[in-house]
């Protein structure tokens, strides 16, 4: 018997920098889930994306942490998640 194969979101990490970028310009602090609630970004196609995407961001010298608050995003039910800004 055959198993299916599962689709790789391949274009996930350059739409996820592209919305990163965008919601970074706006100057408000943000989280991961403002990404996804303001630039409309898919979820990853694994949880660790959403880790090494804002570490390569601020080790770019995009964004910088600013903060920790609860998550909103369902699923995360009390779940910290880091707040980030524009580094400039």
């Amino acid at each position: 018997m055959s198993q299916a194969i599962a689709l790789e979101d391949l274009d996930w990490e350059a739409d996820a920098r592209e919305a990163l970028e965008k919601v970074a310009k706006e100057g408000q602090p943000f989280t991961a889930y403002d990404l996804t609630e303001k630039a409309d970004l898919r979820n990853p196609p694994h949880p660790n994306c959403w880790g090494a995407l804002f570490r390569e961001a601020a080790k770019d010298g995009v964004i910088r942490r600013v903060g920790v608050i609860e998550s909103r995003r369902p699923g995360r039910k009390n779940g910290l998640c880091r707040v980030w800004r524009a580094a400039a």
